[in-house]
């Protein structure tokens, strides 16, 4: 049978009390017993208001120490519900219930009563809000509700139907809650004060009762000294009463909050042993302890004493933690337990060191207890790598709680104790293994206690080291300071969710007195666009002297979005950097610690804690700073308004951003897979342009890449299968179209030279747009696609007729290596145009020149000029004007230079200024590559003809090159001489053709065809 089907936890104790909540429920003090402490706190009360008139009173105490339960029965026993009251007596004892009846006399109706529960904002407000809203006020007064007025208005409603009502009382839950706000805001308390006398005043008609977990005082440990005085006197108008449930209470609070459906099954002998242990060495222990134990079951006796101790730790909560025990269900607590055990098992010491040591560690070595329990750790460590036996480790760890927690509890870790400890075990096993840990120096025996203790390995003073380490401090380094406060960068997320681009800003930590200078120096960062100034003061500056410093640090970078804060609680913060920065040196420079590694363990403790404290004051500072910049005045901001505001400085400086949501490119630096999928994206972009979604099959990531940035962007048209400006587009939703014009703009402003893609790309990255570089290459291969009918593409200075894979490869390395240049065509460039293709058309039948575009032009005029025959690129048998144009076309590189600038030059004037000019220009280029092309084939027919003449052929008719073939058919083999032989066999064979011709001429001249036509022309002129 498992535990947890017989073991329950009474309901009562699975949850908090809220006193306006459960004020007048009978569930919230049904099952109550009132601790004599409790009870005796109570009862002093009541003796003060009788005997003193005094009326304010604060009840202090830890966390969950029952004091709203209290308050609850109180309010319960002087109200008017009589079931509520017969509850209450019987949760109080009825002595108790008596003499506060019979001090408080409760009259017909009873006492009025006013339940608040404190917050962090003006108490004049809250409590106000809470009286105005109840029964006691008429629905006149209501309407005539002045905060101003509370104190009077609370009195007045006090003193009212004296034989109808016992009076009034203010219950103020969470009192501390209202003196954390005013510490922090530096705001004034006063009005506690004039509550207090005014109850004191009342003749026991006015009663005020705050709620407290640590001293009035204590909450104002963060105020200036004359602060603290004032706080202090008010704090003498109350009389402060402890709240704090004894040991031996908590015990019997744990066994009623237990609940069992038999009561069996509990090992009575435990407890016997564990209450003698305790009466042995706690005077004044009640005689029911064994039996209160015994009930505690299924928690060991043992156990059950350690719980009360150790709930009312630093770490602990009193009641709360004992129950929040009881109902967690974390790892080794008792609801783990319970479901894991059976109804022969106990919850051991063994559980409850594994429970606090994976729950609670961190907090107990930031508390009092910290060292002792690194002592005891750094001991069991040590035995868990050493030792194999349980028994070993069992009784390590209880030695280790007991000598801990073991203060007001009356156990000691004696033999016997130990042997209770481990009940499975046998008194010599536990003595051997006692013996076994005491020679290995884990624990040592203390003679005048007659009990064991885990052996201190460490006695390294870490408070006297960190006093003398602090005072080597002259002033904080902000920048290790900035580095332990953990600071975060602010986001500007409204607008990263518009824009895809995220954008942030710095958080800096500096010295008042250096703000200005601070400011002046900010340079950003690759992806930061400003920076958070919080100011501390370190010089006890004045306010106004502080205000002054930041309204001028603010305004000395106007370039750039600085924004400086002002806090508040700087010497808090101060404070607690001074003292982290002491324990960072202890840590990194004392060498007493390099061989202890218990002191290490607490050193790394407090500053892990101390720094979590430094994180909370920043935050709050945060939150309570006023913030400046350039152009406003001064803001109070929340961090959620400091985000907001991160954004509305994003959009006011990148206010033309596009809107491109693609978390893989939209960044400074993509990964290393990103920019393999933005490769294979270029490459498609210009080898697979006019397919359906650039040929791109299933889903690979640069599917996502194209739909993302080209198709959501309406860059690439689906339907015409062709990169289009959005400038052509009716519509823009990623707000490309200013882009497009700044870089167009740039272009036409530099048309005169070529301009690298990197140019554009700085104008990109900058105001107004901020274009991240992940997102570069695919927009500018978009913008040289879809605008490439007034560009011109050049590669390292070399024109290319268009954009390749090459190119791709070269722009994602260096986008300074590929240029554009902007080509804008005048009417006049466009007739000049018009007279070059014709010219394409008629001497390049095949060329019909469809697109006039001038790299489609120029294009067709070189390929001309490539056919035409080597001979002719080389003879100097030409015309002057012929010569002139082959010189031209030999340099073209660059088809708009070309055309625009070289052919021009070739005029006297050098300017087509008007039809004549580009007629002129037209006819120039006409003849001279009619010149070039015939060239070969004239000076051919001109040696064909001189030929024929010396033959004595008189025409190329069929008739007459018949007869010179039979001519030379009869002397064949006649003449002895072989290459004269070889020379009448081809005419023998000659029809009159070019070939022919070039082959004869070869013969000849002992040359390749055309080299000896060459010769032959030469040698013949």
């Amino acid at each position: 049978m498992r535990l947890k089907d017989i073991v329950k936890i009474t309901p009562r104790y699975q949850r908090a009390i809220r006193i306006d909540a459960d004020f007048s429920a009978l569930s919230a003090i049904n099952g109550f017993v009132c601790p004599r402490s409790s009870a005796d706190a109570l009862i002093g009360m009541i003796r003060h208001v009788v005997e003193t008139n005094q009326g304010a009173f604060t009840w202090t105490g830890p966390y969950g120490s029952g004091k709203s339960s209290l308050v609850v029965a109180l309010a319960s026993l002087l109200g008017g519900n009589k079931q509520a009251k017969l509850a209450a007596e019987k949760a109080l004892g009825p002595e108790v219930a008596e003499e506060i009846l019979r001090a408080l006399p409760p009259q017909k109706n009873g006492w009025r009563l006013l339940p608040v529960v404190g917050r962090r904002a003006n108490p004049v407000q809250v409590i106000g809000d809470a009286f105005w809203g109840s029964t006691h006020v008429s629905k006149e007064h209501k309407k005539l509700r002045h905060e101003a007025d509370l104190v009077g208005s609370l009195l007045n409603v006090a003193e009212s139907d004296p034989d109808t009502y016992g009076g009034l009382i203010v219950f103020i839950d969470e009192m501390g809650k209202f003196l954390e706000g005013a510490a922090h805001e530096n705001a004034d308390i006063y009005f506690f004060q004039e509550l207090a006398e005014a109850a004191s005043r009342s003749n026991k008609r006015l009663i005020v009762v705050g709620i407290l977990h640590q001293a009035f005082g204590d909450y104002a440990n963060r105020l200036s000294r004359e602060m603290r005085d004032e706080w202090s006197k008010i704090q003498g108008r109350f009389i402060d009463l402890p709240i704090n449930v004894a040991g031996e209470e908590q015990i019997d609070l744990l066994s009623r909050a237990i609940t069992k459906e038999q009561e069996d099954f509990a090992d009575e002998k435990l407890a016997i042993k564990v209450s003698k242990v305790i009466r042995a060495n706690k005077k004044g222990v009640s005689p029911t302890i064994a039996s209160l134990l015994a009930h505690c079951w299924p928690l060991h006796p043992a156990v059950a004493c350690l719980l009360s101790s150790i709930s009312r730790r630093r770490f602990g909560q009193n009641q709360r933690s004992l129950f929040g025990f009881l109902n967690s269900a974390e790892p080794f607590a008792f609801q783990d337990f319970l479901s894991r055990a059976n109804i022969s098992e106990m919850y051991t010491l063994e559980l409850l060191w594994e429970y606090m040591r994976t729950n609670l560690e961190s907090s107990i070595l930031a508390s009092p207890d910290g060292h002792r329990w690194a002592i005891a750790v750094e001991a069991i460590e040590r035995a868990e790598a050493q030792v194999t036996q349980e028994l070993h480790l069992k009784l390590l760890k209880a030695i280790a709680l007991i000598d801990l927690f073991k203060s007001n509890t009356g156990l000691v870790a004696t033999r016997e104790m130990l042997e209770v400890c481990c009940p499975q075990y046998s008194l010599d096993q536990v003595e051997n293994a006692l013996d076994d840990l005491k020679r290995w120096s884990f624990i040592i025996f203390r003679g005048h206690l007659d009990a064991y203790a885990v052996y201190a390995g460490s006695d390294f003073d870490i408070d006297d080291a960190t006093a003398k380490a602090r005072e080597d401090i002259r002033e904080i380094d902000f920048k290790i300071l900035k580095r332990l406060a953990g600071l975060q960068p602010i986001l500007a997320k409204r607008h990263y969710h518009a824009t895809g681009a995220l954008r942030w800003f710095d958080v800096e930590l500096v010295p008042l007195k250096t703000v200005v200078e601070e400011a002046k120096s900010f340079a950003p960062t690759k992806g930061t666009i400003g920076q958070f100034l919080l100011a501390i003061p370190t010089e006890n500056e004045s306010k106004e002297v502080a205000n002054r410093f930041c309204a001028d640090a603010a305004q000395h970078c106007p370039q750039w979005d600085v924004v400086v804060g002002l806090s508040e609680q700087s010497w808090v913060i101060n404070d607690l950097a001074l003292e982290i920065l002491a324990l960072e040196k202890v840590y990194n420079e004392n060498t007493d610690l390099g061989g202890d590694s218990v002191a290490r363990r607490e050193v790394r403790a407090r500053m892990n804690d101390l720094q979590g404290q430094l994180e909370a004051e920043l935050n709050r500072a945060f939150d309570k700073a006023y913030w400046y910049r350039s152009s406003d005045a001064p803001e109070e901001l929340s961090r959620k308004a400091i985000s907001v505001l991160a954004s509305e400085l994003a959009d006011n400086r990148f206010p033309e951003s596009p809107k491109i949501q693609n978390e893989l490119l939209n960044r400074i630096k993509p990964s290393s897979n990103a920019v393999a999928a933005q490769n294979a994206l270029l490459k498609r972009m210009v080898m697979h342009e006019g397919e359906q979604r650039l040929g791109i099959e299933g889903f690979p990531a640069e599917g996502g890449l194209f739909f993302s940035i080209l198709e959501a962007t309406k860059l690439y048209d689906s339907d015409h299968k062709m990169f289009l400006s959005p400038r052509r587009h009716g519509e823009d939703p990623k707000n490309l179209i200013p882009l497009w014009i700044a870089a167009a703009d740039y272009l036409k402003q530099n048309s005169s030279r070529t301009v690298s893609v990197a140019e554009i790309y700085d104008i990109w990255r900058n105001p107004p747009f901020g274009v991240r570089d992940g997102l570069m290459p695919v927009l500018a291969v978009a913008f040289l696609l879809s605008e490439r009918s007034s560009l011109a593409f050049y590669r390292e200075g070399i024109f290319q007729s268009r954009l390749r894979d090459i190119d791709i490869e070269i722009l994602s390395k260096d986008p300074s290596a590929i240029q554009v240049r902007h080509v804008e065509l005048s009417e006049v460039s466009k007739k000049l145009l018009s007279g070059m293709a014709d010219i394409v058309r008629e001497l390049d039948p095949k060329n019909a020149l469809e697109h006039l575009e001038p790299i489609d032009v120029g294009r067709g005029l070189v390929a001309i000029f490539d056919n035409v025959h080597p001979w002719a690129k080389r003879t100097m048998h030409l015309s002057k004007d012929a010569i002139r144009i082959r010189t031209l076309f030999k340099k073209a590189n660059d088809p708009n230079k070309f055309l625009f600038d070289d052919i021009p030059a070739l005029l006297e004037s050098g300017d087509l200024n008007d039809i004549a000019a580009i007629t002129q220009a037209v006819e120039l280029v006409y003849n001279g590559l009619r010149e070039l092309k015939d060239a070969y084939v004239v000076e051919l027919n001109r040696l064909r003809e001189i030929m024929l003449a010396e033959l004595q052929v008189p025409n190329l008719s069929s008739q007459a090159l018949a007869e010179l073939r039979e001519r030379a058919a009869n002397i064949k083999q006649l003449s002895g001489d072989f290459r004269l032989n070889a020379f009448v066999v081809r005419l023998a064979d000659f029809s009159g053709t070019n070939v022919d011709m070039e082959g004869i001429a070869s013969h000849v001249t002992s040359k390749p065809p055309k080299c000896g036509l060459i010769t032959m022309l030469i040698e013949l002129k």
